[in-house]
């Protein structure tokens, strides 16, 4: 199994190359997006895994699956570096989510 650094790797990875396709160049959004819009993208690779391992047999079906999570981790990430982030410890206090850069 991987290490959690190799995943990491993998979702930095996929967020440089989301940074590459979306970006002011290339959308007029610039690839700024609310905490809306992200989440409604994750739904929609959510969906897409599902149907990946519904339509598909293993091994196949768990590495296209394996694919679109490593998508939708990066779309995470994504999302709290637009709009901000609210650690664990600070969940119970105050929700003021430390900025992000969006």
């Amino acid at each position: 199994m991987p290490k959690r650094a190799e995943v990491y790797q993998a979702i930095d990875a996929e967020r440089a190359h989301q940074d590459r396709r979306w970006n002011k160049d290339t959308t007029t959004t610039e690839g700024k997006h609310s905490v809306a819009e992200f989440v409604l993208y994750m739904e929609d690779y959510i969906v897409q895994a599902r149907s990946q391992l519904t339509r598909n047999g293993d091994p196949v079906a768990s590495a296209l699956a394996l694919d679109t999570v490593r998508k939708i981790a990066a779309l995470s990430v994504a999302c709290m570096e637009q709009n901000g982030i609210v650690l664990r410890n600070q969940r119970d206090e105050s929700f003021e989510p430390i900025q992000g850069d969006g």
